[in-house]
């Protein structure tokens, strides 16, 4: 960059310069001519002053050679050694493994934190405490007061005693899970003052009936061994049932294949479930209106 400047500069020529000269001396003797006539000490000053700078700008112009170009003979030799010695550092760096059991801690925390099972809304499926209440208040919104509840997929049971303090009243409730970790967490949590039963939805006692069925994000994932039915069909016996087990209908609530994350669920098609589900109950409702990633089914019995 400096060569360039430097260029720039010669191309000025000698000539260029000479004038510059012949025009400073005459300057000079212009100014000096103006000295003997300005009586005023202040006018005098100022053309002092014009006179010194115009003498350094032109001393600068004619030094800009003296200026010293940076070395950089060496530079890039020495820039490649560092950075082959960077690639060899991190060709001998080897990746660090997890062993067993911090494996096993990653993969069931609950093992190394018996709370994790018993109160930690991850848990169940939620991020936060927050988030797990929020979604529970979607489904209270299609139970009337007073009815009874039995809870598909209920883990610990959360949702009786979220329906006790959010609105200060006892929910006659049963709540079934195939977990037995999570049902004997909700058995000590509530010291045993929640009906939980463990058991598969599908062998339940055909007498076994209350008057709303829910499922709450229980059929997002898959936790059986059943290699036979798809997700749709197993969605889809969930669902008859829930309706087998209910005097007034079935609140179901699924992830939504209109979410915009990649979050690791069964992401179910409004429209295809609500279809079968009109087809095979008839008095069928659709709510997609909590967000973009859940949606509602709310089957009614006729």
């Amino acid at each position: 960059m400096l060569n360039k400047i430097k260029k720039l500069f010669m191309k000025k020529d000698e000539k260029d310069l000479q004038l510059d000269d012949l025009q400073m001396k005459a300057n000079s003797e212009a100014i000096k001519e103006d000295f003997e006539t300005l009586e005023d000490e202040s006018e005098v000053k100022v053309l002092e002053a014009q006179l010194k700078a115009r003498k350094e700008a032109l001393e600068a112009a004619n030094n800009i050679d003296a200026v010293p170009e940076p070395e950089t003979e060496g530079y890039d030799e020495a820039l490649d050694e560092n950075f082959d010695g960077r690639e060899e550092v991190f060709d001998e760096m080897e990746e660090i493994e997890p062993t067993q059991e911090e494996k096993d801690e990653m993969n069931n925390p609950w093992d190394s934190d018996p709370e994790y099972l018993e109160y930690s809304s991850e848990a169940v499926g939620y991020e936060n405490r927050e988030q797990q209440w929020d979604t529970y208040r979607t489904i209270v919104n299609y139970i009337a007061e007073g009815d009874s509840v039995i809870d598909f997929g209920c883990a610990r049971g959360d949702f009786e005693r979220f329906f006790q303090q959010e609105y200060n009243e006892d929910l006659d409730y049963i709540g079934v899970d195939m977990n037995k970790q999570l049902i004997d967490a909700g058995k000590k949590v509530y010291n045993e003052e929640v009906e939980l039963i463990c058991s598969d939805w599908f062998n339940l006692d055909k007498d076994l009936t209350q008057d709303w069925a829910i499922n709450i994000g229980s059929s997002n994932l898959r936790y059986d061994a059943d290699t036979v039915r798809n997700d749709m069909t197993y969605l889809q016996d969930t669902i008859k049932s829930m309706m087998n087990h209910c005097d007034k209908g079935s609140v179901i609530l699924l992830a939504s294949d209109q979410t915009e994350f990649d979050d690791g669920l069964i992401n179910w098609n409004a429209g295809d479930v609500f279809n079968w589900a009109q087809k095979e109950f008839g008095n069928v409702a659709l709510d997609h209106t909590f967000s973009k990633d859940i949606f509602t089914i709310i089957i009614y019995k006729n």
